[in-house]
């Protein structure tokens, strides 16, 4: 083992350092007149962005309101670039690569929602070069806004400040709204999902907060961790874009970052990541073909530090983004490409998938009694490194072929919201068609007994039958030749593992057969559709 002190000058920074502005004349977060006390009330970032539009927004800054929370605060995107986009569709960027951010997705996780109130002050003075001639930026500084006003000095008290609390995790629906992303319950989500079909953002940046293990890491990340993520995209993803951004904070600014994970077992010890499942939002994002990258600040730094490495990794992320602008968004549309050509399976039965040796940064922490509160955890200033398995992707032991489309001959109105929220291009049949389709009898029915975010978590085992049916006028029909395939595959098909069977929206078509005759799965599939079916011109492969 190799000893070090944990505090480290900073190099000289090729971005500007969070914690130099700001001047006298700009507008101030709450957090930096405070004294880093404090954090921003919803209010404080709203008036916050409306002081940088009136003072120097302009044509290269604009707030709008995309929706409402739960308790009926403003969401509020703020876009910038130069020429500023007239709005958040993806055709008023032009060729730029689209990059939407989110912050604040847990209220009491607040460095997100500080370090972009930053970089937006430093881009409309014009600091950073040309970074808004090449790429069009898309801020949700405060997505859990109800979360984010519930201000307590209990909440996360074991997170080194700030001292004046900070906010609760779940909205105001009592939803974590980083497990919504597939169910889509919280008009949060309905909001942010509405303004990705608009957009179409080529990256997808979510920041947060870690506590958890004591390792030595001043933020971690990770990539979509999906197994149905593109192949070549999450390649990109994991040997160029995200070393390529680590390089770059190390490099630049001294920070340790490092895939997310946490120090797992007692007699070999790893490092292993989280959750491979959509409903978180990084991994979502990647089954529409799309590059995401989840931040995670380590909570025990103190707020002021977890703010400027929050800072630091973003710009070093857009400046990757930047220089590399053409080859993301060229990935992108191939992904797309292999999509709408069939060249997408469905990967089930996951796990983690095997790690290798690395050494990994061990940290130290004491712990400070705050009276009445609890305990807060600090960091240290020694570590060690251990070489450990670092285990942060997984694999998927089967591939399920997918078919030409899948039909809903009964679909209910939560059902077609959920595939109209999530941006599938569906079809409704206006006459009756006889067809080849594939039913998926149910052996068995498994549901969680526990609530999990309201819900009894359910998953169906049964095989595949073939036969001749007639689909019904009104039957519903999603393609399988579209670019968000991978989305409908996951919400559709009966062995995913986190789609709309996962959350109880296909639980009225569940368990509805005559004693004694099969119950079949309420999601048909279409196997192959030949020129001479009626199918054919509706499910035409080219579809744009």
């Amino acid at each position: 083992m190799r000893t070090f002190p944990f505090w480290i000058p900073l190099v000289s920074m090729v971005v500007s350092s969070a914690h130099s502005l700001p001047q006298d004349t700009l507008p101030r977060t709450a957090a930096e007149t405070s004294e880093w006390a404090s954090t921003s009330t919803h209010s404080e970032v709203s008036s916050f962005i409306e002081q940088l539009v009136g003072l120097y927004g302009g044509a290269h800054m604009a707030v709008e309101r995309i929706g409402a929370s739960k308790e009926e605060r403003d969401l509020l995107l703020v876009r910038l670039g130069s020429p500023l986009p007239a709005s958040d569709d993806a055709k008023a960027c032009g060729d730029r690569l689209r990059v939407l951010i989110t912050g604040n997705i847990h209220g009491g996780e607040v460095e997100g929602k500080e370090a972009l109130q930053q970089i937006m002050r430093e881009l409309v003075t014009g600091q950073h070069g040309a970074l808004l001639d090449k790429v069009a930026l898309f801020f949700v500084p405060v997505y859990n806004a109800d979360g984010n006003d519930a201000i307590a000095r209990a909440n996360r008290v074991s997170q080194n400040g700030p001292d004046g609390g900070v906010g609760e995790r779940a909205n105001g629906q009592g939803l974590d709204l980083n497990r919504d992303f597939i169910k889509a319950e919280s008009p949060e989500c309905q909001a942010l999902l509405g303004l990705m079909n608009r957009l179409d953002p080529h990256l997808y940046v979510d920041l947060h907060t870690t506590n958890g293990s004591d390792h030595a890491y001043h933020l971690t990340y990770a990539p979509s961790l999906s197994t149905n993520v593109d192949p070549d995209l999450d390649r990109m993803a994991r040997e160029k874009f995200l070393p390529g951004v680590r390089a770059a904070m190390a490099r630049r600014a001294g920070w340790r970052i490092f895939d997310y994970g946490n120090f797992s077992g007692r007699e070999q010890v790893q490092w292993t990541t989280y959750d491979h499942r959509p409903r978180f939002g990084t991994n979502y994002v990647g089954l529409r073909n799309r590059f995401s990258i989840l931040s995670e600040a380590y909570s025990y730094l103190p707020f002021q530090e977890r703010v400027d490495v929050t800072h630091d990794f973003v710009l070093e992320i857009l400046t990757y983004a930047a220089e590399h602008a053409g080859e993301l968004r060229a990935a992108c549309d191939a992904a797309d490409e292999r999509a709408i050509n069939g060249e997408v399976t469905l990967g089930v039965d996951t796990g983690l998938a095997e790690g290798r040796p690395l050494e990994v940064m061990r940290g130290s922490l004491s712990s400070v009694e705050l009276p009445g509160l609890g305990t807060r955890r600090v960091v240290g200033d020694e570590w060690t490194t251990e070489t450990m398995q670092v285990r942060v992707s997984f694999e998927s032991k089967r591939q399920v072929p997918l078919p030409a489309a899948w039909a809903l001959p009964e679909p209910g109105p939560e059902v077609l919201k959920r595939l109209a929220w999530h941006g599938l291009q569906v079809i409704r049949l206006e006459e009756a068609v006889t067809s080849t389709v594939e039913a998926f009898e149910i052996e068995e029915i498994r549901r969680a007994k526990r609530l999990f975010q309201g819900h009894h978590e359910t998953s169906v085992r049964g095989e595949w039958r073939t036969q001749e049916g007639i689909l019904p006028v009104g039957t519903v029909l999603v393609s399988a030749r579209q670019s968000r395939v991978r989305v409908a595959a996951q919400l559709l098909e009966p062995e995913s593992e986190d789609g709309l069977v996962t959350w109880n929206l296909l639980d009225d078509g569940l368990g509805e057969s005559a004693e004694g005759e099969p119950d079949f799965y309420p999601v048909l599939r279409i196997p192959s559709v030949t020129e001479t079916s009626p199918l054919f011109a509706l499910l035409n492969p080219k579809q744009p």
